[in-house]
C-alpha cells in the first residue's frame, strides 16, 4: 500500500513540473473565485470541538460541528478532541470540502484532503467505520481493518459493518464535510430517540437495567429479558462479579436476532488498583462479556491511584476498546476537579446516588459546563428503601394522576430532571414497566413537587 502510495506522489510531482497544473481538494465555494490552495496549518491550532465546551474560549452554544457525507448519505460521525480535527473543522467551516476518495486493498477509501494537518500518528489497528488522517493530508475511512500509524480523526456511528461496505466497497466516491457554530445537542436528551448525546460524540440510552446483585441465571435472564423489552442500556462492573452472566445474555439477544451488538450499550466499571492492574481488567471484562468493546467504562469510586487507572481507560479508549469514560460516586466539585486535573480524555459520565431525597443538583449543574451527564444508580432509593419512594404520597397521587405506577412516576422524573436512570430488577414485568414510560410526560408544576422531595439524604456511604 505505501509502495503504491509513493508511486502516486512522484507521478504527481512528475505531472506539476511538466505540466503546470495545480492538482488540489474540490471545494464547494461560497464565494466567487474562492481558492483551494495547499494552505499548511500551524500545529498550535487550539481545538475547536472540546468536550467541555469552553476550551477555545466559545460557549456550549457555540461549539463547532461537523457533518460528513459519503456520495449522498449523510452519515453520524463521532470525532476526536485534538488539533488535526480541530484543523479539518476550520477548512470545512469556511468553505465544504468535496474530497474524491479511491478504494484501496479492500478496506478503506482514501483521498487527499488538500491541506497538511497537525498530526500525532500512532500505530494502531484500524476497524471498519474509522476517520483516520494518514500522512498528514490524506483522508482515509474504512469499512474494514488495518494496521498502520495514524492520526486518528473520529468513527462513523450508527451504521454496521455491511452498510459500511455498501457505501464504501462499490467503486470510489466522494466524502464531503461541513461545519459551523451551531447550537450543542450534548447533554440534551433526546425523548424521541431515547438517547442522549455524550461529550464524546457517542450516544446512550437514557434508561436501561442495573444488575448489581444479579448473578449467574438471573442476570442472563434479566439482560436478556430487558433488550427483549427494548432497553438497550446494560449497566454492570467487576466488582459485581456477574459479567460472565451479563455477557450470556446479550450473546442470547443477538443469537436470536432481538439486538445487534452495535444497539446496545454496555457500560462497565473497574475498582481501584493502579495502572497496570487496570489495563488487565479491561481486558478481563472485555473477555467476560464476550465484547470487542465497551461503550462506557466508569472507576467505580475513588481509590489510592486514580490518575493511574484513568490513563489506562484512556489508552484503551485509543485503541478502541472503550468508546466512552467516566466515573462513578464522585459527589462534589472539588473531587470532579481533581480527576479534570489529569484526564485527557474528558469523562463522559458520572454515576451516583441519585434519587428523590438525594438529587444533588449543585453538582449536576456544575458538570454541564464540560457536558458531563449524571446517571442514577439505585433510582428508586435502593434496597430498604424502595417502598418508601414508592409510596410517598406526591409519588402516589401523580401515579393515580398519569395511570402509571409510581416506579415509573420516578424513573420519568429522572429523566425529565437530565438524569440517565438504571433501575435493577430480575422480574421481566418490572423490566418491561420500567421501559414504559415515554409516553407521558410531567408538568413543569408536577417536576417542581418532586423537586422539594430533595432532603440532601443518601443511603450509602460509597
Amino acid at each position: 500500500m505505501r509502495h503504491r502510495r509513493l508511486v502516486i506522489f512522484l507521478s504527481l510531482m512528475l505531472l506539476l513540473i511538466f505540466c503546470g497544473t495545480a492538482i488540489t481538494v474540490t471545494h464547494q465555494a461560497t464565494a466567487a473565485g474562492s481558492s483551494a490552495k495547499e494552505d499548511a496549518l500551524p500545529a498550535s491550532i487550539s481545538p475547536v470541538n472540546e468536550a467541555a465546551g469552553n476550551g477555545n474560549g466559545l460557549s456550549q452554544e457555540e461549539i463547532m460541528t461537523m457533518e460528513m457525507r459519503i456520495g449522498k448519505t449523510a452519515v453520524s460521525a463521532a470525532w476526536e478532541q485534538n488539533e488535526a480535527v480541530s484543523a479539518l473543522m476550520k477548512l470545512a467551516a469556511k468553505s465544504p470540502l468535496t474530497i474524491k476518495m479511491s478504494m484501496y486493498g479492500g478496506f478503506e477509501q482514501v483521498g487527499s484532503i488538500g491541506h497538511s494537518l497537525p498530526r500525532n500518528d500512532r500505530r494502531m489497528t484500524a476497524q471498519a467505520g474509522d476517520i483516520m488522517l494518514y500522512s498528514g493530508n490524506q483522508l482515509v475511512v474504512f469499512y474494514g481493518s488495518n494496521s498502520w500509524a495514524y492520526t486518528k480523526l473520529g468513527r462513523i456511528t450508527g451504521q454496521s459493518q455491511e452498510l459500511l461496505k455498501e457505501l464504501l466497497s462499490n467503486g470510489d466516491v466522494t466524502v464531503t464535510l461541513s461545519a459551523g457554530k451551531k447550537e450543542s445537542s450534548k447533554g440534551a436528551f433526546d425523548f424521541s430517540k431515547k438517547t442522549v448525546l455524550l461529550n464524546s460524540g457517542y450516544e446512550m440510552p437514557i434508561i436501561g437495567l442495573g444488575t448489581w446483585a444479579l448473578t449467574d441465571n438471573t442476570a442472563e435472564e434479566a439482560v436478556y429479558q430487558a433488550l427483549k423489552s427494548g432497553m438497550r442500556l446494560i449497566d454492570t462492573a467487576r466488582y459485581y462479579g456477574n459479567e460472565v452472566s451479563v455477557g450470556r445474555g446479550l450473546k442470547r439477544a443477538i443469537s436470536e436476532g432481538i439486538v445487534t451488538r452495535e444497539e446496545v450499550f454496555i457500560t462497565g466499571k473497574i475498582y481501584g488498583g493502579n495502572y497496570e492492574r487496570a489495563g488487565r481488567i479491561i481486558n478481563d471484562e472485555l473477555k467476560d462479556l464476550q465484547v470487542d468493546y465497551l461503550d462506557l467504562l466508569l472507576i467505580h469510586q475513588p481509590g489510592s491511584d486514580d490518575a493511574g487507572v484513568y490513563k489506562a481507560m484512556e489508552e484503551a479508549a485509543n485503541d478502541h476498546r472503550i468508546r466512552s469514560l467516566g466515573i462513578s460516586n464522585y459527589y462534589t466539585k472539588e473531587a470532579v476537579d481533581k480527576v479534570l486535573s489529569f484526564a485527557t480524555i474528558k469523562p463522559a459520565v458520572i454515576q451516583n446516588e441519585n434519587h428523590l431525597y438525594y438529587q444533588n443538583t449543585e453538582l449536576q449543574k456544575y458538570v454541564r459546563q464540560y457536558g458531563i451527564v449524571i446517571e442514577s444508580w439505585y433510582p428508586f432509593g435502593g434496597r430498604g428503601h424502595t417502598a418508601e419512594s414508592f409510596g410517598n404520597e406526591i409519588i402516589t397521587e401523580l401515579a393515580g394522576k398519569y395511570g402509571k405506577t409510581p416506579a415509573q412516576i420516578i424513573l420519568r422524573w429522572h429523566l425529565q430532571a437530565g438524569f440517565i436512570a438504571i433501575p435493577g430488577s430480575s422480574n421481566p414485568d418490572h423490566i418491561a414497566e420500567n421501559c414504559n414510560i415515554f409516553d407521558f410526560e410531567l408538568t413543569p408544576e408536577d417536576m417542581e413537587k418532586i423537586r422539594r422531595l430533595d432532603r440532601r439524604q443518601r443511603y450509602e456511604n460509597w
